[in-house]
């Protein structure tokens, strides 16, 4: 088990180590710009069919993240990490719940693709998400 979660943390840390970079860095602006335009011209080729793909992709990430998190609280036994690890699960509650109430109002048509994305939710989101990764990764090396 806790092979496989130290593969997992570092995919995880691998996906997020560019936003990371940008978010100490000052950064990031630029960098969830680009992120938006290609989501949107994904969402334009997809057409209507966008609305299955994004409900599979929130499902998809849902049931990673909570893969993630059980085996965290099933192979760590520091106190310490446990508890952050339980601090993130309630920030990635709020946060799912974010993202799904934001692609629910964009479906109705009452908000535009650009303001999808709560960028400083997301910043945060992936901040700590990167943070508890590598921490993850050293308590198996060292734990």
């Amino acid at each position: 088990m806790a092979l496989i979660l130290g593969i997992l943390a570092g995919c995880i840390l691998a996906i997020y180590s560019p936003y990371f970079v940008r978010i100490i860095t000052g950064s990031p602006r630029a960098f969830e710009e680009e992120l938006l335009k290609a989501f949107a011209a994904w969402a334009i080729t997809r057409g209507a069919a966008i609305r299955g793909q994004i409900r599979l992709l929130i499902l998809a990430s849902l049931l990673l993240e909570i893969i993630y998190f059980v085996m965290v609280f099933t192979a760590i036994s520091n106190p310490a990490m446990l508890i952050f690890t339980g601090f993130l699960v309630g920030v990635e509650v709020i946060h799912f719940s974010i993202v799904m109430r934001t692609f629910y109002r964009f479906f109705r048509g009452e908000i535009m693709i650009k303001e999808i994305f709560n960028w400083r939710m997301e910043r945060v989101s992936a901040v700590l998400f990167f943070t508890h990764c590598m921490l993850v990764i050293f308590s198996l090396i060292w734990g």
